[in-house]
């Protein structure tokens, strides 16, 4: 302790302007933890490999990055007590309050602003005629999701609330997808209902910073743990092929998606006797039919991981999501049993990386060998829990994911992304219009259906 004391004063002791380069390099000196720690220090911090992608399409792509959702508040809002809420968690959540400053000499640098700048505006609907003012919530809402938001300039937020009865609200935020991803929403929500309730005693910081992260990241990527993991993890692809690129580039398309339910019931109860999960099943039939139509005896397929590894970021909000390459070997013709065992143990051990962001471990211009990302959502359900106040869920534009998940999205036919919802499974498909066809997306889906259909009818037949 005597030995820290000491060294505190001594860089206390220097000028300002020299203090946090001693601090960065004392830290470079230091070993490099497994897991992401409070730093030292309060300085600039290089930006997420994700980050600095966002970063640069953003710049010939504007609003790419751009997250929105909306939520109507029925009751007496206190609208003073909702603002000073919104801005304490933007005070709680270094992340919200983030600038991506260029730099010649070091590359673009994080900087955190010490105060929270709160982008709200307001709109009173209630003198307009029923039809008008729902038609103005809907424009609004459509125009929330193209909002567009500069990481550069810190403006990576705004919200909009709308009055649209004497005691109706609808809250709409718009965030920059390189600081908020969906687990954020969670933790967002959770916050903000704490901050409205307790007025100015509003909670404490957690111990943990996306700023911590990135910079823990940037070192870890950098140090001799990251470089091995890097190594052996591409390993592992090295015999895959790349996904093809798309000559005509990528066009977004949108597609609603659900799986019949009869053959996902009896496919869901197969796997759970094998021990596996609703998203390994799954997983597995859509192995079997990419690796039909690639002609090939594996499959390799993307799906985003929450990428909170340690318990501490489960408290923040930021944008810690990535891609885990999912290799699934399906040599000498298993049945959907031994599938199941072998997609267990895969996903297990792709689970295992998701510090490595996949921009490192497909970043050096050559596409991913994936082309089909597929998720079961499992986000934690956190309701916005107000006084008085009952909070409903307003649909809005599909979300934008191949831009955020994928390297490069020309190079990616769709992704699928599912939740489940009363023993129904389904969701959206995003898809590059380039590629394929709605029609063929749903041919994909077709196939795992056929797939689970077959494997409960005979489940030792060979793929």
């Amino acid at each position: 302790m005597a030995g820290q004391a000491a060294l505190d004063g001594a860089l206390a002791a220097l000028p300002e302007d020299r203090r946090e380069l001693a601090r960065l390099l004392l830290a470079a000196r230091q070993p490099v933890p497994a897991h992401p720690v409070p730093r030292s220090g309060t300085g600039p911090v290089p930006p997420t490999a994700l980050q600095n992608r966002l970063w640069s399409r953003e710049r010939t792509h504007p609003a790419v990055a751009t997250g929105s959702h909306a939520l109507r508040l029925t009751g007496p809002l206190d609208q003073g007590r909702l603002t000073e809420a919104l801005t304490g968690v933007l005070r709680r959540h270094g992340a919200l309050r983030t600038r991506l400053v260029r730099s010649t000499t070091e590359g673009p640098r994080l900087y955190v602003d010490e105060e929270p700048a709160l982008r709200l505006t307001r709109a009173d609907l209630t003198g307009f005629p029923a039809r008008a003012a729902a038609e103005r919530v809907a424009r609004e809402v459509a125009e929330s999701a193209s909002t567009v938001l500069d990481l550069e300039t810190g403006r990576t937020s705004a919200f909009r609330l709308l009055r649209t009865a004497p005691d109706e609200h609808v809250l709409i935020l718009a965030s920059h997808l390189a600081v908020f991803d969906g687990w954020s929403s969670g933790v967002f929500l959770a916050d903000l209902a704490a901050g409205y309730r307790a007025g100015p005693a509003e909670p404490a910081p957690p111990g943990l910073q996306f700023a911590d992260y990135a910079q823990w990241q940037h070192r870890w990527l950098a140090g001799p743990d990251g470089t091995a993991e890097l190594a052996r993890r591409r390993a592992v692809f090295a015999a895959d092929p790349p996904a093809a690129r798309c000559p005509a580039g990528f066009d977004r398309g949108h597609l609603p998606v659900r799986l019949a339910r009869g053959p996902v019931e009896a496919g869901l109860a197969l796997g759970a006797g094998e021990g596996a999960t609703p998203f390994m099943t799954l997983l597995a039939a859509l192995a079997v039919v990419l690796a039909r139509r690639q002609g090939r005896t594996s499959a390799v397929i993307g799906t985003p991981a929450a990428g909170r590894f340690a318990a501490p970021l489960e408290g923040a909000v930021g944008q810690f999501t990535t891609v885990v390459p999912i290799r699934i070997d399906l040599a000498g013709g298993p049945g959907f049993p031994e599938l199941l065992r072998r997609t267990r143990t895969a996903v297990a051990e792709a689970l295992g990386h998701q510090r490595l962001p996949v921009d490192a471990l497909f970043g050096d211009g050559t596409p991913p060998p994936y082309d089909v990302l597929f998720a079961l959502h499992n986000y934690p359900a956190v309701p916005l829990e107000l006084p008085g106040i009952e909070v409903g869920q307003l649909p809005g534009p599909p979300a934008r994911h191949l831009e955020l998940y994928s390297p490069d999205p020309a190079a990616t036919l769709a992704c699928v992304g599912l939740v489940e919802r009363d023993g129904e499974i389904g969701g959206t498909a995003e898809y590059n219009r380039h590629a394929i066809t709605p029609e063929g997306v749903r041919g994909l889906l077709a196939g795992i259906e056929e797939v689970l259909h077959r494997a409960a009818t005979a489940p030792d037949s060979p793929l």
